[in-house]
């Protein structure tokens, strides 16, 4: 019995010790090991650490710590951090399609399983690409159209102001009914006022995405452990909100499609939907299938939701924010509209070359806020590298654009906002491969760069532009923290509205 026993333990400690130098062994082989980063605990990585609604602040001193590149553990699921535009642009760029997988978002696949933002790049993602891209080149066509329904927007909002005078407005309330409104108009062709149901869903919609996916809450183990989303008694509300968000979203889509189908014309195409609806009758596989089918039109319906709503008008109250901060800004802009255009001009997206100081501040702008601090995660889809370190495949990996536009050793008091930041000596934009503009990658670059990068900057411009031209904005009352390294991190990070009066101007 005793010698039986014996044997037993000798088995078990053997396994036991096997276990043990198997895992050392691949602990050694592995070469995210020799890339550097804060220590972790075993199983837990680095997650006790980090501090979700600050994790761009944590991760911009640990770039000054660690360098071009560097990993992190959330759990047992290492992380690797680009730090250098040169990463960066290796990984984006010059590595192909290595970096451009994405990682498997459990909680937004539950809503979205294709689109152009979130999937990873296959034949399905690329045509989605495509029918974007073509959809908007296509439309009307693309940004002369496009602008048409901003300047109709404008005009709605500008009636909107003066029936309230001096009334106070909140800042978030003002940029979403504006960016709502053209949103709504490019997808469905109609014209939209500000509190239009219809907008109204988009907004509701919008909430409720990043209220679902969003990474900096205990919902995220759901991504990291897909698995236990089959558990209902685990973050009831989380499951919740996620099968309220599919609901609502699968509603809106189905109502709007039927009804744009039914009453669907080839000759006189009304906005986005139609040119969808048009590719999913026309393009068909060989087994005459829609190669757009219904789950790709709803991807890239919530694609121009929540791509296009959430960034354009978080940008906006940042810009507002930025006015009544700073008066002497807002005065020097609209003393360069003045000085271009009279008071009865409508500005359009061709006077843009016209105004460099409002373009320089523009940039500005989005660089000093970085609102996607990490843009969308990617994920590697074969063993490659960057920057010398080898990187295996299906690995996290972040590009920190918060970083890189805040770096002390290329952008002077990178905390502070310097409108003429991106002007030169003679007062003219600096050019596109200027290193001050190279280094800000926030739309993204490479075969994943934001398809709506064009759009949102035409949005911001003529939003702002008509706002300046027309008005003074002055606050009404306590302005909030306007340091962008104490806002708070969600999905994005998130401008505070400001209460603010638009006075109109006496040229």
């Amino acid at each position: 019995m005793e010698l039986g026993d014996l044997t037993v333990t000798q088995i078990l400690l053997t396994v036991v010790g096997g276990m043990l130098i198997y895992l050392i062994i691949k602990w050694l082989k592995d070469p995210i090991r020799k890339i550097p980063g804060p220590r972790g605990l075993p199983f837990l990585g680095n997650v006790l650490a980090l501090n979700p609604t600050n994790v761009h602040n944590q991760f911009y001193e640990l770039a000054k710590k660690f360098g071009a590149v560097m990993k992190v553990k959330v759990f047992t699921v290492p992380i690797v951090v680009l730090n250098s535009r040169e990463a960066c642009m290796e990984a984006l760029i010059k590595t192909g399609t290595d970096f451009q997988g994405r990682p498997p978002l459990a909680r937004v696949f539950r809503i979205i399983p294709k689109d152009v933002g979130f999937t990873t790049m296959n034949s399905d993602h690329s045509f989605l690409r495509r029918t974007f891209t073509k959809t908007m080149k296509a439309y009307g066509p693309g940004v002369a159209h496009l602008e048409g329904i901003m300047q109709d927007t404008i005009q709605e909002m500008t009636e909107e102001i003066n029936r309230r005078g001096d009334q106070v407005i909140n800042t978030a309330d003002l940029c979403s009914g504006y960016v709502g409104c053209v949103i709504a108009s490019m997808m469905f062709g109609e014209k939209y006022s500000f509190d239009d149901e219809v907008c109204q869903m988009l907004h509701k919609m919008n909430k409720q995405l990043i209220a679902a996916a969003d990474p900096f809450t205990a919902g995220a183990l759901f991504d990291f452990f897909p698995f236990l989303l089959k558990f209902k008694f685990l973050f009831p509300k989380t499951q919740q909100t996620l099968e309220d968000a599919n609901q609502v979203f699968n509603d809106f889509v189905k109502t709007k499609t039927e009804q744009f189908r039914d009453s669907y014309d080839p000759n006189d195409k009304r906005g986005c939907l139609d040119y969808f609806i048009e590719i999913q009758q026309k393009e068909l596989d060989k087994d005459g299938k829609p190669l757009l089918d219904n789950e790709g039109m709803k991807g890239l319906l919530l694609d121009f939701i929540s791509g296009g709503l959430e960034t354009s008008q978080n940008s906006l109250r940042q810009m507002l924010l930025d006015l009544v901060a700073d008066l002497t800004l807002q005065k020097d802009l609209q003393a360069e509209i003045d000085s271009q255009f009279e008071p009865t001009h409508k500005i359009t997206l061709k006077d843009r070359e016209k105004l460099p100081q409002l373009e320089s501040y523009m940039l500005e702008s989005l660089r000093y806020l970085s609102q996607t601090p990490f843009l969308v995660p990617h994920m590697t889809i074969r063993d490659t590298g960057v920057a010398g370190y080898k990187i295996p495949a299906n690995t996290i990996v972040l590009m920190n654009s918060f970083y890189l536009a805040h770096n002390p050793d290329v952008y002077e008091k990178p905390f502070t906002v310097e409108p003429k930041r991106f002007l030169d000596e003679d007062g003219n934009l600096l050019k596109s491969d200027h290193p001050l503009r190279e280094n800000f990658i926030g739309f993204g670059a490479g075969r994943r760069q934001c398809p709506g990068e064009l759009f949102a900057k035409s949005r911001i411009f003529l939003f702002l532009s008509n706002i300046l031209q027309k008005y003074n904005v002055e606050p009404a009352g306590e302005l909030p923290d306007h340091d962008v390294r104490k806002y708070p991190m969600s999905i994005l990070l998130a401008t505070p509205s400001a209460k603010v009066r638009l006075t109109r101007r006496q040229h």
